[in-house]
């Protein structure tokens, strides 16, 4: 794997340094016992700085083309306690300027991966040995480092290569090296229209104190931002998003946390904002010459896509040398005419080739911002190109054509089938229709959450669950009622189309309860309800519609009146509940018995019957006196009571053909046996309407006495309301609140007497 060492420093004399340790040496005079070589690699006489031989790539002459060659050193370095380690050798080198390489390479794990330490490029150095120092200090800590020299050629040129002579490596145990800084830049200001990631590899035996990285806009001021993940020693940067052809340079600082703080600054990175569009491979073939007597001008055929984008940036890969020097070239942006350069979009502009001695092979960047206008709503095929007016012009090519590239002889266009030239564009953001994309979270199961990833911007989106259910939302949750295997489609909209349908499935292991019941209404008014529940509920909870209620499984629930109830039951396991409504029609109704009586002369007594006689209408009463079991069948009976009086507990049950009313009972009290407290006759009280909706009015027929309470109990005793302090003849009280039964109204007087009445509500 390749790697860049980029370490501005690297290359200086650590001071100061403490004990140290050859961990190996060569002059290379005893042989190449310790050595690993592959290609030409040998020794020779011919040149040597120390003794009588120095290592060098072709030892017979000059070397060949297309190599990748390499000198090894066989055993490993340990320097596992080491805090610091330098290499040494001297060096002179001839080797084509910016196509042929040797680079000193290290390895902190046996070989496994290598790092470029330096890289050796440049023709005619020769005439004197050149002292080269490198700090590897960011290879220290390790038992296994490895070292090696790679020599690279391409084709077409022959050159002597390289010498080495007085190897050695050194480590220290005092930490003076600077932080290790590996970062793989994207070549040829390649970057991103969204947010830039950089990520750098940063080592130091002493570790990191601070690391950081500074990056400009358009030669603007500087920003400094932090890390936003740290993996290891890999720490991830993100540059936001910019403007399309906006230029970024940027350039990281680490700091180790040695007594001695040191520091290091990568090399310079550059990168331009937008959407970067390439289509060659980047391998430098051959270079070829563009001149204004001959072949005069060259172009590439560049497709922007469907969508529309304005042009920021055209991009011209060039090469010089001392031999090969560049006049400035004329750059232009033509149309598409049937696969030829059509009319020019903007005026020619003139540039200057950025290659150089240091870059031979520089792309030269072409800012077309200010041409935003003629450059705007583009899409389909473009050309980039340029002419050379007068002088030479040299760029960069691949053997092999790709049907893009052409020539001109100033007069005609030609195709050029046979090579592929390194131009390239950036251009803002297509406006496409959407890609549909989505991403989904199953941890609560069957509860799904999804996640749109959609790119192109869509504005609207359209969710199928493959279930009958559907969404319009951009990042739905969609609960699934059955386990099983569901294809989830997703299309999205823009402005610009509608994308392609996506497809995934999603697996549902788990289930919510489908809540579902019948009832069985043979009983009516008593009705028999059953779970029919899916996916295996634990808990029921069921509101009848009359104000009751059941946790049981299978309840029966007798109403009290005919009529319709909306009966909902709510079914629940560990994933969660689900309900259901119905309306249960009840067709029968018991009766209710109520009475109200009046005592004659001779405790002669007149019982009026008051009762609800239910659906179907009750015909049968059953009367118990409370004495001697005399009872009675009429509808309204009269009863004599002993002239002794006493109190009796008179009970009515109403039956129809549904079945019997509950019993009603009052106290008949023929004397005064009340302490304190007189119980007035019913006649004392007007109470209407009974029965009622909701609203009761109370009215005492003497002006003797006020209505000093008024207190409202269930059939089972409960109290439910009260009044107090009324101190009128007339109050009201609302019943509306409370489910439809029987319930019994007590009041009292200000001359603390007391009566009980019935009231109904319906």
């Amino acid at each position: 794997m390749k790697r860049i060492f980029t370490l501005i420093s690297a290359l200086l004399i650590v001071p100061f340094l403490h004990a140290q340790t050859t961990v190996f040496s060569d002059d290379f005079d005893s042989g190449l016992g310790s050595w690993t070589l592959t290609g030409q690699w040998g020794t020779t006489t011919t040149q040597a700085y120390n003794g009588a031989n120095s290592l060098t790539d072709s030892p017979g002459g000059l070397y060949l083309d297309n190599q990748t060659t390499f000198a090894t050193v066989t055993p490993s370095f340990n320097l596992s306690t080491a805090l610091d380690a330098n290499v040494f050798f001297r060096v002179k080198y001839d080797i084509e300027n910016g196509f042929d390489y040797c680079y000193l390479e290290l390895s902190s794990n046996n070989g496994t991966t290598w790092t470029v330490v330096t890289t050796f490029n440049g023709e005619n150095n020769l005439a004197t040995w050149t002292n080269f120092t490198a700090n590897v200090g960011g290879f220290v800590g390790n038992s296994q480092v490895k070292m090696r020299f790679r020599f690279f050629t391409d084709q077409a040129y022959q050159a002597d290569g390289i010498y080495i002579d007085s190897l050695r490596v050194v480590s220290y145990n005092v930490d003076n090296a600077p932080p290790l800084i590996v970062h793989d830049p994207a070549p040829h200001f390649e970057g991103d229209a969204d947010t830039n990631f950089r990520t750098a590899t940063i080592t130091d035996i002493s570790g990191l104190s601070s690391v950081t990285m500074s990056y400009t806009v358009d030669n603007g001021a500087p920003i400094i931002i932090n890390p936003i993940d740290t993996i290891g020693n890999d720490y991830v940067f993100a540059i936001p998003p910019q403007t399309a052809g906006a230029y970024v340079d940027y350039v990281i600082y680490a700091t180790d946390a040695s007594a001695q703080l040191n520091s290091a600054t990568s090399a310079i990175y550059q990168y331009i904002a937008g959407n970067y569009i390439n289509h060659d491979n980047g391998v430098v073939s051959t270079v070829v010459n563009f001149s204004s007597t001959f072949t005069s001008g060259a172009a590439n055929r560049v497709s922007l896509g469907n969508g529309l984008s304005t042009l920021t940036t055209a991009l011209i890969r060039n090469y010089t040398d001392v031999n090969n020097p560049n006049d400035s070239i004329e750059v232009h942006i033509w149309s598409n005419n049937a696969g030829s350069p059509g009319t020019d979009l903007i005026t020619p502009i003139m540039v200057f080739p950025e290659a150089n001695l240091l870059e031979p092979q520089r792309m030269t960047r072409i800012d077309l911002r200010p041409y935003a206008n003629q450059l705007d709503s583009l899409s389909g095929d473009i050309f980039i190109g340029f002419e050379v007016p007068t002088g030479n012009a040299w760029i960069c090519q691949t053997t092999g054509g790709n049907n893009r590239a052409a020539n001109f002889n100033g007069t005609t266009w030609t195709a050029n089938t046979t090579t592929t030239y390194h131009f390239r564009a950036i251009t803002s953001e297509p406006a496409n229709p959407p890609t549909a994309l989505f991403s989904f979270d199953n941890t609560n199961d069957p509860e799904i959450a999804f996640t749109d990833l959609s790119s192109n911007n869509p504005t609207s989106w359209s969710w199928d669950f493959d279930d009958g259910n559907t969404s319009t939302l951009q990042n739905p949750t969609h609960t699934f009622s059955m386990p099983g295997t569901y294809t989830v489609s997703l299309t999205a909209t823009n402005t610009i189309g509608t994308s392609a349908v996506y497809s995934s499935n999603v697996t549902i292991v788990n289930a919510l309860p489908i809540a579902s019941y019948s009832y069985d209404d043979t009983n009516d008014p008593t009705i028999d309800f059953t779970d029919n529940s899916f996916n295996s509920p634990t808990a029921w909870y069921w509101d009848f519609g009359d104000g009751a209620n059941s946790t049981l499984q299978n309840p029966t629930h007798a109403y009290a009146f005919a009529g319709d109830y909306n009966v909902c039951l709510a079914a629940t396991n560990q994933y969660g509940t689900d309900t259901v409504c119905g309306n249960v029609n009840v067709a029968n109704e018991l009766p209710v018995a109520l009475f109200t009586y009046e005592v004659g002369n001779n405790h002669v007594v007149q019982f009026e019957n008051t009762s609800l006689l239910g659906s179907p209408e009750a015909t049968d009463f059953a009367w118990d006196f409370g004495i001697a079991n005399a009872t009675s069948i009429f509808e309204n009976p009269t009863y004599a009571y002993p002239i002794t009086g006493g109190t009796y507990n008179v009970c009515l049950v109403v039956v129809n053909s549904v079945g019997s009313s509950a019993p009603y009972c009052l106290d008949v009290e023929l004397e005064d046996l009340t302490v304190g407290v007189n119980e007035i006759g019913q006649s004392a009280f007007t109470v209407s309407p009974n029965p009622t909706e909701g609203l009761v009015r109370i009215t005492m027929n003497s002006s003797a006495a006020a209505i000093e309470s008024c207190t409202v109990y269930s059939m089972d005793g409960s109290l439910v309301k009260t009044i107090n302090y009324v101190n009128s003849n007339q109050t009201q009280i609302d019943l509306s609140s409370l489910p439809n039964g029987l319930y019994f109204m007590e009041l009292k007087t200000s001359d603390e007497e007391a009566i009980k009445l019935p009231i109904v509500k319906q």
